[in-house]
């Protein structure tokens, strides 16, 4: 089969189409990753064939607009921004996909691309399969969605979802029909997620069934897998051992340091967050190893218990942590407590605040949504997550979370439906 995979976004949502391209490479198919231009070596590094889609993720975040709107901290202006950026440059953007899409016969996307990717999908009628690395925002009485859980009661819980698919509808139906009708395709009067659920599109959340079981309520389309990684060896083989000297040297000097580290997910207000880890270091003996990520810091304060770095290898620097300080996104989450550690969550926006919740029930570790993250509350989480009853669960989860099969589970899945012989909307 040749199969393309679409996703735009983060480092974070990329790193798992990886894993999926490799694996179903080892079956044999051809398979070309399409993402934003700015990840073209880290995925030709494994040797997967990459297609760029228009824009760079990193410099959209980074650009004076986008860091205005980081400062404010207020994750309902920051999806309007990133769906307003989307809106502004639909034309090449739209150009790039219609591109990638029309040299391959199968489609691996997730909810970023689908109101172009499921137009072009239907206009060229070819057989699309979506895949999530967040809470599922599928319909069920078990549990509501995780922004609505002050009450838990059947017809509110599937009532949630509806609501928060309203919402994504209506930042993407403009777009989407304006789309349709260019492609001519008829107009579409329903949500667009209903109308895709219709066709029986085939639905996989990579996520852990240790975190969100699957509900019993669900049609056999919508399926959780598990975390998906990419294999070990192959992983190895990337990124090798790219650990520098000066950290090594640091992280053999003195006890497991706090990791804390944002990835592509980017800090506007800077000077809160050095703030914050001056006092860590005035205040403690914890040693921090701080992961810069996309963020662009000035004036960090240079101590013999801070370590700073654009990125590191997590595989590599992760076991010789003790706590996981971050944004809350799945990738990184699961690769925490692969490793055993307690995580404290600094939420921003999307799936974030969901996650963090989901730690904190599970006692896990701390949420903190990043508009009331103080010195004092982080300081306090970092000792709460030192319990041993936190350590504890942790260890339980981990060991579920290795003996997952996520990456075997989706491509099975992934298989089966492509290779059902009926096309995407009949």
């Amino acid at each position: 089969m040749n199969i393309g995979i679409f996703t735009y976004g983060t480092r974070g949502d990329l790193q798992p189409y990886v894993a999926i391209a490799l694996g179903l490479m080892d079956k044999g198919h051809k398979v070309t990753l399409s993402a934003t231009e700015d990840f073209k070596d880290f995925v030709e590094g494994f040797g997967v064939t990459f297609q760029p889609l228009w824009g760079n993720a990193e410099t959209m975040m980074n650009s004076t607009e986008g860091q205005s709107i980081l400062q404010t901290e207020n994750s309902i202006k920051l999806m309007k921004y990133y769906f307003k950026v989307l809106h502004d440059n639909r034309e090449p953007l739209r150009k790039s996909y219609y591109d990638a899409i029309s040299k391959i016969d199968f489609i691996i996307a997730n909810a970023m691309t689908l109101p172009i990717v499921s137009a072009i999908a239907e206009k060229q009628n070819k057989k699309m399969a979506l895949t999530y690395f967040m809470p599922p925002v599928v319909p069920t009485t078990e549990f509501p969605l995780g922004d609505f859980d002050f009450l838990n009661f059947s017809w509110y819980n599937k009532l949630t979802y509806k609501i928060a698919q309203y919402f994504f509808w209506l930042f993407v139906k403009k777009d989407t029909n304006e789309y349709r009708n260019e492609l001519g395709l008829a107009e579409l009067k329903e949500n667009l997620v209903a109308h895709i659920d219709k066709q029986k599109v085939l639905d996989l959340y990579c996520i852990s069934q240790s975190l969100i079981p699957q509900p019993k309520d669900w049609e056999s389309h919508h399926k959780i897998t598990g975390f998906i990684n990419i294999p070990k060896q192959k992983r190895d083989n990337h990124f090798l051992d790219q650990t520098p000297t000066e950290l090594t040297g640091w992280l053999s000097k003195g006890d497991k340091p706090i990791y804390i580290g944002f990835g592509s997910n980017g800090i506007g207000n800077t000077t809160k967050f050095i703030k914050i880890i001056n006092h860590i270091l005035e205040q403690t003996t914890e040693r921090i190893l701080f992961c810069t990520g996309w963020s662009r810091f000035d004036n960090l304060p240079k101590h013999d218990n801070l370590f700073v770095t654009k990125y590191v290898n997590h595989e590599t620097i992760l076991p010789q942590c003790k706590i996981g300080i971050f944004h809350g996104g799945a990738g990184t989450l699961a690769t925490m407590f692969r490793h055993n550690l307690p995580v404290i969550i600094v939420s921003f926006y999307t799936d974030q605040p969901t996650w963090g919740k989901i730690v904190e029930h599970r006692k896990l570790g701390v949420h903190i949504p990043v508009k009331s993250l103080t010195a004092e509350k982080l300081i306090s989480a970092i000792y709460f997550v030192q319990k041993d009853e936190i350590k504890n669960n942790v260890l339980k989860v981990g060991q579920e979370i290795r003996n997952e099969n996520g990456l075997d589970n989706a491509i099975t899945e992934i298989e089966k439906y492509f290779n059902d012989k009926q096309k995407y909307g009949t």
